[in-house]
């Protein structure tokens, strides 16, 4: 008997590893996709790390923006927001978004807000209160970083 519990209780582990270690679905809708690929214009947006402003922009005090025009910006900013989100895996408990984007196709607004150093995106669609949550890896930070003080944008101070 004792022989049988063992085995379920290794069975029942085995299957829960399993469940724990297959990557949650960090995908970005085929929508939002679309949208970033056939976007006009890109804003990309200097945030103050906090989402307690009651008149910021989800929240976030904006301490700039940016808009991307040219075609070889776009496709750049586009890959490597893409990216972060394909290469996202494991985000942090806190929140401190200092990057947004926002991008508008086909009448739908898609808002991105970022924290790198937490690895998590919110996306909102339109005005919607409910974001779809990703996670996303740190390296599209330096491109991000080098559109917003290209245009003197300034950047939020790093984590102390």
């Amino acid at each position: 008997m004792n022989r049988v519990r063992w085995c379920a209780v290794v069975i029942s582990l085995t299957f829960t590893s399993m469940i724990l270690a297959q990557k949650p679905d960090n995908k970005l809708p085929d929508a939002v996709v679309k949208a970033l690929e056939k976007a006009d214009a890109l804003e990309v947006y200097s945030l103050g790390g906090q989402t307690t402003e009651v008149n910021g922009w989800h929240g976030a005090k904006v301490l700039g923006q940016t808009k991307v025009k040219s075609a070889a910006d776009l496709t750049s900013m586009t890959a490597a927001l893409k990216k972060g989100v394909a290469d996202g895996d494991g985000g942090a408990r806190c929140f401190i978004p200092r990057h947004g984007v926002r991008v508008a196709h086909a009448g739908k607004t898609y808002d991105f807000l970022i924290c790198f150093e937490c690895h998590w995106v919110y996306v909102f669609t339109d005005n919607s209160d409910k974001p779809l949550v990703l996670m996303i890896a740190d390296a599209p930070q330096k491109a991000f970083n080098k559109l917003l003080t290209d245009a003197a944008v300034p950047l939020a101070p790093p984590k102390k």
